[in-house]
């Protein structure tokens, strides 16, 4: 070889060394069960400097690729196991398996193994909970969500809500969803935040309480399809549902639509009635027929890396009808018989179109806009018949409604490198309501509202305490027949959370509201059919201001957790219900009466073992309407669930308030609202047959007395629906790639309830 050749033939080898590319690639294993572990990071460093990064998914496998040759350092960190540190040299292409020990955790001497469902992680305005391997590996996520210890989460009506018995609002991801946690697939869920102090970007819409499911990403095509069916035997109400989503990492369709049905919904009725021209005694039976036709339909899109679209249309139409007849006594100086007869009928329907979009400028830093049209219409006609010996009174009330709102929401959020973070935003709203009582001759009255809420948020840690403090201030345009009502009013949320280490905390949250009077509240026209009644609003009624302070602590130690709590509420120009007598007809109304004051205090429990859970806890409250003595309550609930096997799986619940007051009235129930047991029977792991046990502790009744003045009365409701009745349901669920869904979620969901005078 002459030494051209040479020189040519160390040239290339030298241009092969410096442009050489090889992978690295391998598995991650539990050492102790033998499977692949997810969500575990490997990172590949050279000279001090990370150079990639990689987060493994169920397979636990990782891979990188265009690697140089040379020295590497290899970090492996894995939640609930033991860091991993190595190194390699790269000449060609390299594969490594690792077996990940275990992470040991000593508490109290007790030495257990590592269980990310046993960590509960505090935020400042709430805390993050993470679901067991076992609750992953289930088909219906309403059923791993009864693992979370603040949620009472039921399979079988595929409804969430807190151990408080409150409906939060549902996100995912962050965003707003509509029945967004039906679609998922347990092993998606990264975890579950539960938030009880909301900042003011909420406030302003009522919402207290938020549950947020954070997702793995999921990256390819994926179908999900869902059908059930509940029927009460024998026949009283029923529904049937269907929902699919279709779609792939860029681009999905998600669809639903269900009816529900009532027949012959029955409530038998004593009354008892007085003022000092009369006193009156009937029993009654009434009957309720209704149905429901619901649907809706959101396309999601991916445009880019950067930003999110979500457009979503829905529809609602409702149809009811009551009859009721009864007989007893009137007595004016002359007792005389009472006879009654009566029907209406209700009808409503409404539509709803959204858009949204959400662009990330950088990592932790994003804007989002929401706009949203609802059109909506309702008519409410009633016919009610009174007969006093010979004499008889007809009433007929015939309403035609219609409202039309809309809202542009705008929110910029921030996350700081040290972990604060920045929320800013505002919400522009508008509703036109038209209330026309066509049979009698009126003006038809027109409620218009017309507001805009600007908000701010800051958030952050020092230390072992976190903090959020919140404030947003309204502006309400407001006018209400010839009345108008032009205001503005601050709200404002705070809250501090000491978790001095990771199994206890405690948080001290305040927030400072105000409600807008409804349409209802409003509405100067009498809805009531009843010759001895009118039921009316007031056109000049004003916002409440509400005030609440909260103190609750939290232990966790395995799978045990406790918070005890006490809040206190005090509420200024309350909007409550009045009444007054003016030639032997009593007036019922709304006024902004004074201030009002409660004070709570509860404990609440929940205890996860491997094949379920149970929970339960109690509380009392006192009640201080001005210028009245302190009312008290005192009320319980529990339940559990139980997964015998693959086949069978039990559930139970409970929840019982003896009474609740007003400033004029008081209720006493004689069962609990809700005492259900259930048992699901999986034919298949995709198809399951439920039958549930309603009311076993007997008829729901509800006696109300109302003192106010000269008037009194006395309503003793048994309600024939809630008795020990069972149920029946049929679930079939097919997915398909669920772990390649489009991570944005079903983001949207109806900005509106509807009009309604009742």
């Amino acid at each position: 070889m002459n030494l051209k050749q040479t020189l040519a033939a160390c040239l290339i080898c030298l241009v092969h060394s410096a442009y050489a590319q090889y992978t690295f690639e391998g598995l991650l294993t539990s050492k102790m069960e033998k499977s692949p572990v997810d969500f575990g990071c490997v990172c590949l460093l050279k000279d001090g400097t990370v150079i990639q990064s990689y987060t493994t998914e169920k397979d636990g496998k990782f891979c990188f690729s265009q690697l140089a040759d040379g020295s590497y350092h290899i970090h492996i960190t894995t939640f609930g196991y033991e860091d991993v540190q190595d190194s390699i040299v790269l000449s060609a292409n390299c594969t490594r398996n690792y077996e990940l020990v275990e992470k040991a955790i000593k508490l109290d001497e007790v030495l257990v193994e590592g269980d990310r469902s046993e960590v509960v992680k505090r935020t400042a305005n709430g805390q993050v909970f993470f679901l067991s391997k076992d609750a992953k590996k289930m088909r219906n996520p309403f059923e791993a969500l009864q693992e979370i210890p603040l949620l009472i989460s039921d399979p079988n009506t595929s409804s969430v809500k807190l151990h408080n018995g409150t409906s939060p609002l549902i996100l995912i991801d962050g965003f707003r969803v509509n029945s967004g946690i039906a679609p998922l697939d347990p092993s998606e869920i990264e975890s579950v935040e539960v938030i009880n102090v909301t900042s003011a970007r909420y406030l302003q819409e009522g919402i207290r309480s938020i549950i947020n499911v954070t997702l793995k990403r999921k990256p390819k095509p994926y179908l999900w399809v869902q059908a059930a069916t509940r029927h009460e035997v024998p026949i009283r109400k029923g529904m049937g549902v269907g929902y699919f989503e279709v779609g792939n990492a860029k681009y999905s369709l998600y669809g639903r639509l269900s009816y529900n049905y009532t027949h012959h919904d029955d409530t038998e009725s004593t009354i008892e009635r007085s003022s000092s021209t009369y006193h009156q005694t009937y029993s009654s039976v009434s009957r309720n027929n209704g149905y429901d036709w619901l649907g809706d339909l959101t396309f999601k899109a991916k445009l880019n890396p950067k930003d999110y679209l979500a457009v979503h249309a829905y529809f609602k139409t409702t149809s009811g009808k009551m009859s009721e007849s009864g007989n007893g006594t009137y007595d004016n100086g002359r007792a005389i018989n009472y006879v009654l007869g009566q029907s209406s009928r209700d009808k409503s329907g409404i539509f709803t179109s959204t858009l949204y979009f959400k662009h990330n400028f950088q990592k932790k830093e994003d804007l989002e806009i929401r706009m949203a049209y609802n059109y909506n219409e309702n008519t409410n006609d009633a016919f009610r018949s009174d007969s006093y010996g010979t004499d008889l009174y007809e009433t007929n009330v015939l309403f035609q409604n219609q409202r039309n709102s809309g809202n542009l929401n705008i929110d910029y959020d921030k996350v700081f490198d040290n972990g604060s973070s920045l929320s800013i935003g505002n919400r522009t709203n508008f509703r036109y309501d038209k209330i026309h009582p066509t049979n009698i001759h009126v003006p038809l009255f027109k409620h218009h509202q017309l507001s805009e809420y600007l908000y701010g948020s800051y958030s952050g840690q020092i230390k072992k305490i976190y903090y959020m403090a919140s404030l947003g201030v309204e502006g309400i345009w407001l006018k209400a027949g010839d009345t108008d009502n032009n205001y503005f009013r601050p709200k404002a949320s705070a809250s501090v959370t000491w978790s001095p280490n990771d199994n206890n905390s405690v948080q001290l949250g305040y927030s400072f509201s105000n409600t807008t009077p409804s349409v209802g509240n409003l509405n100067p026209y009498n809805t009531s059919t009843d010759s001895l009644l009118i039921s009316k609003g007031n056109p000049f009624l004003t916002p409440q201001m509400d005030h609440n302070w909260n103190l609750s602590y939290s232990f966790n130690v395995g799978k045990l957790y406790l918070t005890p709590s006490i809040n206190y509420q005090y509420v200024n120009d309350l909007i409550e219900a009045y009444g007054y007598t003016e030639n032997g007809i009593y007036t019922s109304t709304y006024e902004n009466s004074g201030h009002y004051s409660n004070l709570s205090a509860g404990v609440y429990g929940n205890y996860n073992f491997k094949k379920g859970n149970i929970y339960g806890g109690g509380g009392w409250a006192a009640g201080y309407f001005e210028g009245q003595s302190a009312k008290h309550i005192f009320y319980v609930s529990g339940g559990f669930s139980f997964r015998a096997n693959k086949l069978f799986s039990f559930y139970g619940d409970i929840d019982y308030c003896p009474k609740d007051f007003s400033a004029i009235s008081q209720s006493r129930y004689y069962h609990p609202s809700s005492a259900n047991v259930q048992v699901n029977y999986n034919i298949t792991p995709n198809f399951y047959v439920a039958l549930c046990l309603q009311h076993f502790t007997g008829e729901y009744r509800e006696k109300t007395t109302v003192n106010n003045g000269e008037y009194h009365s006395v309503s003793d409701v048994r309600y024939k629906d809630k008795n020990l009745r069972p149920w029946i349901l049929l679930r079939y669920t097919i997915r398909k790639n669920p772990k390649n869904k489009i991570k944005l979620g079903n983001i949207l969901d109806s900005t509106e309830k509807g009009i309604s005078i009742k």
